[in-house]
């Protein structure tokens, strides 16, 4: 039986996959975004929201930026960034905006049942058509992505995944394990933290200040923190946050032969002005093809590049989620969501 569309704001609708173990709430008009991840047995639903929810889509343009309009709709939760990541720039003779167009579009819901959905959509600013294929596995949610150029000519982008996380898993003493060996600061001044372009070896850093933190220890709330850095050099793809006092875990696994890196971003009640007044409680680890979170045109600066999709090719990556009971840390997952606890 097909899974119901319920609308939660007037234009937005969510649709509701479960199991034994886990419920997923998927909103096909606002991205395909995964808003909540719920672990049934404990109720606690993992994924951060944004203080103000989900919004009915605006009738007029009421942001001045395409950043402005992209953290408006907003909800939290879990999004697509394509084709573009961080700030907006100009490719091709269009504007590609702030973290790009695919999570602000409504999406083609072609088939559901009450543990999968399948979703499309095809994009304005770039000749791409994405499908993606969720469906529960046990504790796991299995996201599956395809994208096609659909032109003769080859397109070059930023793809990643924007999964963030809340209280009540965050909190003073959650850990923060990664398959990772590097981290770099955000060379442009990462917030509140990091020294800016600073590399160390995860998860030990040194501050501005110059004391010795742990990132994989999550500070709580009344500890502000402000951090953007990127994941390197990465032996397994996978990260995973557990909450020892909740007994409760989540993480991601993904091909590191797509998504070789991942964006570190925490905001710890941290940035007192727009867009959080210090309101926004969250870590968020993403994996990515491409570093600086800067657009396109801030990779290409730093002499890298996106990934490039040919004329009439496919490039298709699949990322799961898993919800787990577990004090941790987590030294790894396995397909299906098996994790592995040990040393970070």
């Amino acid at each position: 039986m097909p899974a119901a569309l319920t609308e939660i704001v007037p234009g937005v609708r969510a649709l509701t996959l479960q199991n034994a173990q886990i419920e997923v709430t998927v909103l096909p008009d606002k991205g395909a975004d995964i808003y909540s991840m719920v672990h049934r047995a404990s109720g606690v639903d993992v994924l951060f929201k944004s203080p103000w929810g989900v919004r009915a889509p605006s009738p007029w343009p009421r942001a001045a930026s395409s950043m402005e309009r992209w953290i408006e709709a907003y909800p939290g939760g879990w999004q697509l960034l394509l084709p573009n990541g961080g700030d907006e720039c100009t490719e091709r003779g269009v504007t590609w905006g702030f973290h790009g167009e695919a999570a602000l579009l409504p999406w083609t819901v072609l088939d559901s049942t009450g543990s999968t959905v399948t979703l499309e959509a095809t994009l304005f600013s770039a000749p791409l058509h994405v499908r993606r294929e969720m469906a529960l596995d046990g504790p796991a949610l299995r996201v599956r992505e395809v994208i096609t150029n659909d032109s003769n000519e080859g397109v070059e982008v930023m793809w990643s995944h924007h999964p963030a996380f809340g209280a009540p898993l965050l909190e003073a003493g959650s850990v923060l394990s990664a398959g990772c060996e590097t981290v770099e600061a955000d060379d442009e001044g990462p917030g509140t933290l990091l020294k800016a372009g600073a590399r160390y070896s995860w998860p030990i850093v040194t501050t501005s200040s110059g004391e010795l933190v742990d990132l994989g220890r999550i500070p709580g709330p009344d500890e502000p923190r402000a951090v953007l850095a990127y994941l390197l050099d990465f032996n397994s793809g996978y990260f995973a946050i557990t909450n020892p006092r909740l007994n409760l875990g989540v993480g991601l696994r993904w091909p590191l032969e797509v998504f070789d890196k991942a964006w570190l971003w925490q905001e710890v009640c941290s940035t007192c002005d727009w867009p959080w007044f210090g309101r926004a409680y969250v870590v968020a680890v993403e994996p990515a093809v491409a570093i600086p979170g800067h657009g396109l045109a801030g990779v290409r600066a730093r002499g890298s590049s996106g990934l490039r999709i040919e004329g009439r090719a496919s490039r298709q990556a699949t990322v799961e989620a898993v919800v787990f009971e577990g004090r941790g840390p987590v030294s790894g997952i396995a397909e299906g969501g098996v994790v592995t606890f040990g040393d970070r």
